[in-house]
Parts: structure tokens; sequence; C-alpha cells
């Protein structure tokens, strides 16, 4: 597992019993949920909470995501996600997430998303007010130090050998 200082601690939780599917395992759609509450935690740390988002009319919207799923997890076992900030601009945040199981530091999943700043009066893009813009600059200029996930930027393609 990378070193946790460097990425930042965005989720812990156990896998709850809700999340298992009829294969004994995490479902897909319960990493996504895992996956989200790592993203409103980022939203926390770049100062966009509750109070925040309501006086200041702003959100974050999901424009994509790309989800890789590299091991099972079962009920109660423990997860963790870190988060790494690839690239930002003035409205646009490229978030890449790594699940971890929380005891064999096993890569469980990872999600890389592309997320919007958004003017919710207006509902159209608009940029980070200073203060948000403040954060996420703190935040990129420690991430563009870290080594770029090996799997950032895949598309989805049926891998054929070379003939």
């Amino acid at each position: 597992m990378p070193n946790q200082a460097d990425r930042i601690l965005l989720f812990e939780s156990p896998v709850l019993p809700e999340w298992i599917d009829y294969n004994g395992h995490m479902n897909d759609a319960y990493y996504v949920v895992a996956f989200s509450q790592a993203i409103d935690a980022f939203m926390l740390r770049i100062g966009l909470d509750k109070a925040f988002r309501e006086a200041q009319c702003v959100s974050i919207y999901t424009l994509q995501s790309m989800v890789t799923y590299q091991k099972e997890v079962a009920e109660a076992e423990p997860i963790l996600i870190q988060g790494q900030l690839l690239e930002s601009d003035n409205k646009k945040l490229r978030l890449f997430l790594t699940m971890y199981h929380a005891q064999t530091h096993d890569e469980l999943a990872t999600m890389e998303t592309l997320l919007l700043h958004v003017d919710m009066q207006a509902h159209r893009a608009a940029p980070f007010l200073a203060q948000t813009q403040a954060l996420v600059d703190e935040i990129q200029v420690a991430h563009h130090l870290l080594e770029t996930p090996t799997n950032a930027g895949s598309a989805i393609a049926i891998k054929r050998p070379k003939s």
C-alpha cells in the first residue's frame, strides 16, 4: 500500500451486510457507494461542507467515472479509501481513489473520477471561490509530487494478443 501520508484518507468502514450480493461478496454498486462517500469527504477537505454549499449556492457534480474491480471483499471485512488529486483547474478536479483492505493492505478497487464545480443558481459550471481554490491548489501541489497510479487514464478495451 502506498504511504498513507502521501494520499488523503477519505473513507473507512467494514463491508456492511446490505453491500453483499448473491455471489457472497461486495456488490459492484456498493464499491461505487463507498467511493461516493470518499468524494464527499474530499469535498469537506476543500471546504465544501453543507453550510458553505448552501450559503454560496455551489456544489460538485460528477462528470465521468471509471471503476476497476481487482479483488473480492466479504461482509465485515475492513476497507479504506485513499484519494489522490491528479489534476485540477479553476472548475474541475480529476480525483483518483484507491480502495484497500484495511488489514491485508490488498488493493481492492480503484475509481478515477472527473468532478465539476457548479453554481447551483445558474445550473452551470463556475470557477471555485477563492477559499476553495486555495485548498485545491495546496493539495494539488503536494499530489503533483506523487507517482501517477498505473491505471490512471485507462480506457475500457478488450486486450487481444498481437498476431
